[in-house]
């Protein structure tokens, strides 16, 4: 581990980034609630909730009406993950109005750019959508009303052997901003990714060189982030690497940074907080 982690290892400096990762996300939230979009375009990957193994694309397009969002039983949610379960998953079933034909005017334009996105329809009788999605809605809008609809956009970033490379998931976000732009309506489209940054070993180099790859937009700095680095909870960065390029002619901003660690061997989750406008 590096040196350093250890003297942040005490409950002052765990509340004193705790709240630093509040303010972050109440920004988001803020600037989210400041643009008023129409419908929330979410990139987000899927942890078997809504695919498995037997299939598992790398790009899915939801296009259903609606989408469920359903907290698992208590007895299925670790011990640890418990006090965020809220936040997770939200605290009572809830339903997702879903923009479908910007969906499908989405998946038909990425088919034309050449990537070949699986089309998703509907879900399985009590079947959930993942949590990254749900966070979206828990953590960055106002839970006391409805919420826009949404495009799901499921990224498999945990999965192999098809995880898509960073390169990839950059282009990908590209020809999703390029769809998005040619989208024949006055609506207001905000384009939102969860998950990341590293974790559950936090890399705060890794997470640097990875911030910084965005914000050039060059594709070159994106190319040069190796697909080895983003594996387990890290992979979940991929799903800001296609709002990144979907962003493309926009700056973006890091609103904080922050590694908090868990233990001196350095466990824990890298949190970002990132918007472009």
């Amino acid at each position: 581990a590096s040196e350093g982690i250890a003297e942040q290892i005490d409950i002052e400096t765990f509340r004193e980034k705790g709240e630093r990762i509040q303010r972050g996300v109440e920004a988001l939230r803020a600037t989210l609630a400041e643009v008023a979009p129409d419908v929330l375009v979410i990139v987000g990957d899927d942890h078997h909730e809504m695919f498995s193994e037997q299939l598992m694309p790398a790009f899915t397009v939801y296009r259903g009406a609606t989408v469920n969002a359903v907290p698992p039983p208590e007895e299925k949610i670790f011990e640890t993950v418990k006090p965020a379960a809220w936040a997770l998953y939200g605290d009572e079933p809830e339903t997702y109005a879903v923009d479908a034909d910007l969906a499908v005017h989405i998946t038909r334009d990425l088919v034309a750019a050449g990537f070949d996105a699986a089309d998703m329809t509907s879900q399985h009788e009590g079947q959930s959508i993942g949590h990254t999605f749900i966070v979206a809605r828990t953590r960055l809008t106002d839970v006391s009303r409805p919420m826009a609809p949404i495009v799901p956009i499921l990224v498999n970033t945990y999965f192999t052997p098809n995880v898509p490379t960073p390169s990839r998931c950059y282009a990908f976000g590209k020809a999703l901003g390029a769809a998005i732009e040619r989208y024949d309506s006055a609506q207001r489209v905000a384009v939102v990714a969860t998950g990341g940054l590293s974790h559950f070993v936090v890399d705060e180099q890794l997470d640097q060189q990875f911030l910084a790859a965005m914000a050039s937009q060059d594709e070159a700095q994106v190319a040069a982030l190796s697909p080895s680095d983003f594996v387990s909870g890290t992979s979940e960065s991929l799903c800001w690497l296609a709002v990144a390029g979907a962003c493309l002619h926009r700056t973006m901003e890091v609103v904080d940074y922050v590694p908090a660690y868990r233990s001196p061997a350095g466990t824990g989750c890298a949190m970002g907080m990132v918007r472009w406008t």
